[in-house]
């Protein structure tokens, strides 16, 4: 069952300059922008909330600084052969997660007057997603565990990879957000009856 689930990792999640099909990586990535270039046509059309454009625009631009930091980490690697240092970039995506939370707090405060749900789902999803980062580098750097616990590594990719698939169906959706399926999406106790 674990060389099983090792496989499936390596086929879907593991980075390939040879990769012949659509990873998952890449379908994110199109979502994302995809999220972007509709939030751009819905503000046009006055359908889209300023907090809900702000906040579309802060994950792209993560995304943007995040792949660029993994591919070069993906050069190095593949140059140097040094895998070792190259785990510090866990705490490298841990502090972009949570200076990209503090941006978008910050652009809020600035230009938006109301919050909307996609707004919190936004902060609670990249808090998951940047504790996520500090668990694997505190796993690798801090208690220097490399080999044994490999689960923990397989973990951290399924709940990032899923984080980063609900994130991309609240921005393409953000009505979603709204109901109680939303809860499940954007990471929020469901309402009582009012």
């Amino acid at each position: 069952m674990f060389e099983y689930l090792a496989d499936l990792y390596s086929e879907l999640l593991v980075v390939r300059s040879t990769h012949k099909v659509f990873s998952w990586q890449s379908i994110i990535a199109f979502s994302y922008f995809s999220a972007l270039v509709l939030s751009i046509y819905r503000a046009h059309r006055y359908k889209e909330r300023f907090s809900d454009f702000l906040s579309i625009a802060v994950v792209v631009v993560k995304y943007l600084f995040t792949s660029l930091l993994m591919e070069r980490v993906l050069v190095y690697i593949n140059e140097s052969g040094n895998w070792q240092s190259a785990q510090n970039v866990y705490l490298a995506l841990f502090a972009i997660n949570v200076l990209s939370i503090y941006f978008l707090y910050l652009l809020h405060s600035l230009l938006s007057y109301k919050l909307s749900e996609l707004f919190f789902a936004v902060f609670r999803i990249t808090s998951a997603i940047a504790l996520a980062h500090f668990v694997l580098w505190f796993k690798f750097i801090v208690l220097d565990i490399q080999e044994p616990y490999p689960w923990v590594h397989y973990s951290y990719s399924f709940i990032v990879l899923c984080l980063s698939i609900m994130l991309a169906i609240a921005m393409l959706f953000p009505n979603i957000l709204l109901n109680r399926f939303g809860c499940i999406i954007g990471l929020n106790l469901p309402r009582g009856r009012e």
